[in-house]
């Protein structure tokens, strides 16, 4: 009896151990795992702040920003956000002495000096941030057969180095395309827009996990004229000096535009402005771009323009005033109900001017960036008193005895869009 009693007390002291290791692994594992999640979470905080801070630009109300001081983006650029001054280089895996490796700070972007330079400390992780390069995108699988990006810089072979990383990567639309996507072409790049590749960092145990994202500047509507309409466009100008419409872009980018675009169906009606750019004259085609659609999806955070309470369906009347600066961009956004419109008179703006109804430019009236008309647009004003610097597109327009001054310009554009939240192309974790 003795015996069968100790031979239960061993299994039952075997099995207890059992169920002890059990619970020991299974409560470290779960710690694991949350520390594991809390990293990548804290990681995750990184990427928030770095997102911020590449709103905007070097110019202007954006004392935190942290991106490529260089006019025309440089593929060695690189910037670090860190939050403790015992940060070391060492701590980086993909560190390349050949990079800029700057730690940009308020009003110096070029520092070079370890700083503490994230806008919080209470939460401990670092960022990197750097331009995608093709060599970035061939570590990533990019060759012929695997394509990753729009290869139009004339290179593909496919061997560049971390010291020679080949052209930066841009988002936008290239030469002929109505589709945003990643691309590289050959001469200037003025006017073009990045892809950032931004990494955040956080501590978990012994060793470091990761969040990785590419992402780029909004990339607004397809551009295919300083003026797309999509109905019918009627259009009397007299000869330079007192109005023209110009495809020819005054930022000296690398591509022009013809003077209009009018979609298929659509009928110029008029006399024919003087004009510059690709082409000579109005050109055709089938692109049918949604300008609501393009509306809503950039109205976010916008200056509204509202009718006044006492006349709810009546004009919307807007005069004597300026919308941000050449070094603030904002966005104005109005819904006037048809057929009521709203109605702009000595105005200068900048950024962009989303307009889900119909507009009326009247005297004196400057804008550089995109006018977006869901509805009809009417240029109606004194010789010289209407000069838009961008791109104009609308449903239907008409110009009823004025002498608009209509250029496309990359520049323009690119300032408008810079303050619009970026645009998240890929996000993955990195142990």
């Amino acid at each position: 009896m003795l015996l069968v009693a100790l031979l239960v007390l061993a299994i039952l002291t075997e099995r207890g151990s059992i169920a002890l290791t059990a619970t020991v692994n299974e409560m470290a594992n779960s710690q694991n795992h949350k520390a594991v999640t809390q990293a990548f979470m804290t990681a995750e905080a990184g990427i928030e702040e770095a997102k911020s801070r590449l709103m905007g630009s070097e110019l202007g109300p954006y004392p935190n920003w942290i991106g490529d001081p260089n006019a025309t983006p440089n593929p060695l650029w690189s910037a670090y956000v860190v939050t403790s001054d015992a940060w070391t280089t060492a701590q980086d895996p993909d560190f390349n002495s050949a990079q800029t490796n700057y730690f940009p700070r308020p009003g110096i972007n070029t520092n070079g000096t370890l700083v503490v330079n994230s806008l919080q400390t209470a939460i401990p992780y670092w960022i990197k941030i750097k331009h995608k390069t093709e060599y970035d995108a061939e570590q990533a699988g990019h060759k012929l057969g695997a394509i990753h990006y729009q290869d139009g810089d004339g290179n593909t072979a496919g061997n560049h180095t971390l010291a020679n990383p080949g052209s930066v990567i841009n988002y936008g639309y290239p030469p002929g395309s109505t589709t945003p996507v990643q691309f590289t072409i050959t001469g200037s790049t003025t006017g073009l827009q990045p892809v950032e590749l931004v990494r955040a960092y956080a501590r978990s145990g012994n060793s470091w996990k990761s969040v990785e994202i590419e992402v780029g500047r909004s990339a607004g509507p397809p551009v295919m004229a300083p003026v797309y309409v999509k109905g019918n466009l009627t259009f009397q100008n007299n000869t330079p000096p007192s109005g023209f419409v110009d495809g020819v872009d005054w930022c000296g980018g690398p591509v022009d535009k013809p003077p209009m675009y009018i979609k298929t169906g659509g009928v110029m009606i008029g006399t024919t402005a003087w004009v510059g750019g690709t082409q000579p004259t109005p050109q055709s085609g089938p692109l049918d771009i949604d300008l609501k659609a393009q509306i809503n999806k950039m109205k976010g955070g916008a200056i509204v323009l509202s009718p006044d309470q006492s006349n709810p369906t009546g004009d919307i009347n807007v005069s004597n005033v300026d919308y941000g600066s050449d070094a603030q961009h904002v966005t104005v956004y109005s819904n006037p109900q048809s057929p009521s419109s709203l109605r702009l008179e000595n105005v200068n703006g900048y950024g962009l001017l989303l307009v889900d109804g119909n507009l009326i430019l009247d005297d004196n009236l400057r804008w550089n960036g995109a006018v977006l008309v869901n509805g009809n647009l009417t240029f109606h004003t004194d010789p010289g008193g209407l000069r838009i610097r961008g791109t104009v597109a609308a449903g239907t327009a008409t110009s009823d005895d004025t002498n608009p001054e209509l250029a496309y310009d990359s520049c323009a554009l690119a300032k408008a869009l810079q303050q619009r939240p970026l645009q998240i192309l890929r996000w993955k974790y990195r142990s």
